[in-house]
Parts: C-alpha cells; structure tokens; sequence
C-alpha cells in the first residue's frame, strides 16, 4: 500500500491532483499552477498532525492570557513579601513555554492572593473594604462578565478563578486525548485561506485530513515536515522578517538544535566538498548568534553575506547534522534549482538521492529545471532507487483559465520536457527563428 495518498479537488490553483507520496515525488508546471499551494498544504497538514498538543495548547491562549492580565493585576495591589512571590510565580509563568507549567504558577500566585483575603477580608478597615470592593470588580469584569446572581466572599471568587484556571488545563488535555477533527481542520483552513472541502490526504488508507474524519490519527510514515522555499531565510535575522512567515520561523527554529553525535557522516562530506575549497558549516559557533560558514582554508563568512548556492546547501548539512533529517522526515523544497547553476544543480539532486537511499528521508519537490528534473531521474536509475521516484505535471484545465490538473506520469519525463521546452518556441517567434 502507498503510505500517503493525496487528493485535491479546487483548492486554489490547483483543481484536480491524485498524488502518492513514497519516497522521492516531483511536481512540475509554469508558475501560478499551484505548486506551492500543494507544497503548503502538505507542510501544515502534517505539521498540525504531528504537534497536535501545540494547536490545543494554542486555541485555549486567549482564556489564558485572560488568567494572566488578572493575576497581573492582583500583583500590583499587593504589598510586601508575598507580593513579590506573586509577581516571581507571574513571571514564571509568562517565560514557560508549558501550558502545565504557565496554569500551575499563575494558579500558586492565586492561592498566595486568596490566603491574603482570608487573613484580611474580616478586618475592620475601610482600606481594605474599599480595595476589596475594587478587586470583585475586576475579577467579575475580567473573567465572569457580571453573570453572577449574588455576592459571595472574595475568597471564594479567587477559588472560581482557580477552578476556572485549573479547567484550562482539562480542556488542553481533553484535546489532546481526543485530537478532534474540527480544531484540526480550523488551523488549516486559517493559514492556508481555504475551505479545504475538496481535499483528503490519508496514511496507510486512515485518512487525516478529509470531510469523513472526525479524530486525526497518530502519524507514523511522517513524523516531521519541513519546509524550504528559499535558502536567503539562513542568517537572516527573525526580527528582520516581513511579513513573519511560520514556516520560517519554523525552520529557523530547527536549525537552532544543536549538532548531534550520530549523522551520516559520508553526505556530510561530500556535501563540504561540493561547496568551494570543501567549505562546510562550524558547528562551534552558536546559531544564537550569526550563522557561518568556514573553508578548509580558515576563512571564516557569515551565511548571509554568502553565495545563495552556499546557503542551499548549507541548509541541508545543518539540517543534517542536527538531526532533523530522517526516515520520518518529509522535506518539502520549493524550487531548490533557482539560486544554483548547472552543475551545482546536478549536484543538489545526487544530494537528494543520497539523502533518500542511505537515510530514507522522504521528499516533495517542485522544480521548473529539466537539468534538475533529468538529474533526479538518471541518478536514481544508477542508484537503483528508481521505484521510489514519480513525476508529476501540471496541465491547464480545458475548462476553467488559470486551473490546472495534476497528472501521473510516473518516471517518464518527456511530458516535462515537452511543457518546458515551449520558451524554446517563444525565443524562436521573438527572435525571428520562425
């Protein structure tokens, strides 16, 4: 059985496309045909599916910054020993990355306000009564919006607020047991700007994405994607991004994870002599600060002031080197072939091929280059992994301007050929050829 089946109907550009991913697939087709329509898709379908606990943590962010303005509050109304607590277990609790973490400190610095109402909200002092009456009002306008019936003491309305705190935590571990369908597909068609009614992706025939799910299943073919439109994001400082894109930032993030102690040290290799004088990425230098390249003659450059060629394949090494790279990895790469020349082209196919046959790393390619597009086919062939390589093509619906169908044509890639060859034509009727 194909591990992942792919089925789009109108999805932007895209409107019909029957895709099997098992190994190495290639799309091809002019621009605007939805190449990277499909290439998205399948980067947060799978993203989303596997860090499924991140979206559930994230859909219930605005409850808790709620949570968060309130014990903010409470902390710039106390005084003394205990204040400063509060305002330590607040600060924890906004540089957790944990939603755990964050609901356990925000709820220690609640119990720490209402053991002060308990010891001071008898006491026969107008201070107090004034600024107790002062607190219900920002609790009820903050958190229960004036819905309640009658007054209770202020204790047991910081017991509500605890509770309702304490629920949050409930709720994200609800949706992570369960792994709805309906908080899935909601992430999706927010950052794709999509309805997504005729898409349907499954694995080993489960279907995660599709109008019959109603769980999304635990992935195993695909642990991890990763997305690479353009090699010029390495080096290039995140505040220095606009707009912000989340695969970006993702990717950035990726890179950031130390080197490991176990890689395939031959890709590593050849991937440093590829690039001029064998010039390979120093590990030794931290990626919190600028990333850099040094050459086997001690020269050490900033990637970003790099050849982009360099950064490509950069780009590949440290993701090797890191770890990321595995045989649950699907690497989706956006036009790899636009910042290279020819042979460097041919040799960011054997790369791929490398990285499939000795890893199992999978992949989904665009490429509008019949250098890349022939590199890939021939490679794989004197590789012997062939089986695991299809081709796709992109042609213009007869129907519907600017709609275009995705069609099989397995390892034959004249189809490409035949498509890219027709600037030939163009060069020939501008020219004068014809």
């Amino acid at each position: 059985m194909i591990p992942i089946q792919i089925s789009i109907k109108d999805h932007k550009a895209v409107k019909s496309a029957e895709i099997d991913l098992n190994g190495i697939t290639l799309i091809s087709g002019i621009n605007g045909s939805g190449k990277s329509s499909i290439s998205r898709l399948l980067y947060y379908a799978f993203k989303y599916a596997n860090d499924y606990e991140n979206i559930a943590s994230n859909s219930v962010m605005p409850e808790l910054r709620q949570i968060g303005r309130l014990v903010n509050n409470l902390t710039g109304l106390r005084r003394g020993v205990s204040s400063v607590e509060m305002r330590n277990y607040y600060r924890h609790a906004e540089e957790a990355n944990s939603i755990e973490v964050k609901i356990d400190a925000y709820c220690a610095a609640l119990e720490l306000f209402k053991e002060f109402v308990i010891k001071n909200e008898n006491a026969a002092d107008p201070n107090n009564e004034s600024m107790f009456k002062r607190i219900r009002n920002i609790i009820d306008d903050s958190i229960f919006d004036k819905r309640r019936k009658k007054a209770i003491p202020l204790s047991e309305m910081i017991d509500d607020v605890i509770r309702k705190t304490q629920g949050i935590k409930e709720k994200v571990q609800g949706l992570s047991s369960t792994r709805g369908y309906s908080l899935y597909r909601q992430n999706l068609t927010e950052i794709l700007e999509s309805d997504l009614k005729g898409v349907r992706i499954a694995e080993y025939g489960v279907p995660f994405v599709g109008k019959e799910v109603t769980n999304v299943p635990v992935l195993s073919y695909i642990q991890q994607a990763v997305y690479i439109d353009t090699p010029m994001i390495v080096g290039i400082s995140r505040y220095m991004w606009y707009p912000i894109m989340e695969y970006w930032k993702d990717l950035n993030d990726l890179l950031e994870i130390p080197v490991q102690k176990l890689y395939s040290h031959t890709i590593n290799q050849y991937i440093k002599n590829v690039i001029h004088g064998g010039s390979y990425y120093d590990d030794s230098l931290s990626f919190k600060g600028n990333m850099r390249y040094k050459r086997d003659d001690g020269l050490v450059i900033d990637l970003l002031d790099s050849a982009t060629g360099i950064k490509s394949f950069s780009l590949l090494q440290m993701l090797l080197r890191n770890g990321v790279l595995s045989e649950n990895t699907l690497l989706i790469i956006d036009e790899p072939e636009a910042h290279l020349h020819p042979q460097w082209i041919v040799e960011y196919a054997r790369i791929i091929i490398m990285l499939y046959k000795k890893i199992g790393v999978k992949f989904f390619i665009a490429s509008h280059s019949t250098d890349f597009v022939s590199a890939i086919k021939y490679i794989s062939e004197k590789q012997r992994v062939s089986k695991a390589v299809s081709f796709y093509l992109a042609e213009e619906d007869l129907n519907k301007s600017f709609s275009y169908n995705y069609k099989s044509i397995g390892t034959d890639i004249e189809p490409i050929f035949a498509s890219f060859n027709k600037s030939l034509d163009k060069i020939g009727e501008y020219g004068g050829w014809q």
